[in-house]
């Protein structure tokens, strides 16, 4: 097995399959973000519904409460107007201006609301827009990656026996701490020889291992256990 093409080529095989495999598995875990964004989104818009709700119910009340006074205040007016004495007179005379100033108070509360629920009404569209875009953007990422796993499906199957055709070219002594590398550590169970150092854990080589590497002899990291190669394109 030619060392310094061969091992190369081994080591990219192993990092492009490693990353396919990412990818498929990283769509699910992004497909299940994006729905937790739509869930987050009809929350926001089921409680921005019910605090609606619970505004309009609260305008009701004091509606009511207005409507209470309002008839107290008539039916004072009519004890006022048949009372039996000035200090009977000057009750229901103070009574009427309290509760009519109470009422003043009721009718500006009232239209506070009312403006509040008006300004939140209008709010509602974007609130739905929020969760329609939530349901876009997840429906269309599923679809995309729907498209893209069978690509990568492909992709891993070809890499996969490309792979095993170049691990057949390792010699037999060396390949089983190379497999036990690979089951352990991935693609860092290689490393490229960069400026005379291992590229997992840059502990440099001496110049005999080197020589050693570059005439074919698989050599592992003395310090991080990786099966070594020099790649001539970083060599200077």
């Amino acid at each position: 097995m030619p060392a310094t093409n061969s091992l190369k080529e081994l080591h990219q095989t192993h990092q492009q399959l490693e990353d396919a495999r990412h990818q498929l598995e990283r769509g699910p875990v992004q497909i299940k973000a994006r729905e937790s964004i739509v869930r987050k989104r009809e929350k926001e818009l089921e409680d921005y519904h019910a605090e609606l709700k619970r505004q309009k119910m609260f305008a009701d009340q004091k509606s009511l409460d207005l409507q209470s006074l309002e008839k107290k205040i008539t039916d004072l007016k009519v004890k006022l107007n048949s009372a039996a004495s000035n200090r009977e007179f000057d009750i229901f005379k103070e009574q009427i201006r309290a509760d009519e100033m109470a009422m003043s108070v009721l009718e500006d509360e009232i239209l506070e609301i009312m403006e509040r629920i008006d300004s939140e009404t209008a709010r509602q569209e974007e609130y739905e827009q929020n969760v329609a875009k939530a349901k876009e953007d997840r429906d269309a990422f599923r679809a995309q990656f729907e498209t893209k796993s069978r690509e990568l499906h492909d992709t891993i199957q070809k890499l996969e026996k490309h792979l095993a055709s170049l691990e057949r070219l390792l010699p037999s002594e060396p390949k089983e701490q190379y497999r036990r590398l690979v089951a352990s550590r991935g693609a860092k169970a290689m490393s490229a020889v960069s400026n005379g150092a291992c590229g997992n854990c840059y502990v440099n080589l001496t110049p005999q291992q080197r020589i050693q590497i570059k005439s074919g002899v698989v050599l592992f990291c003395s310090s991080c256990g990786a099966l070594l190669y020099i790649d001539e394109s970083q060599e200077p």
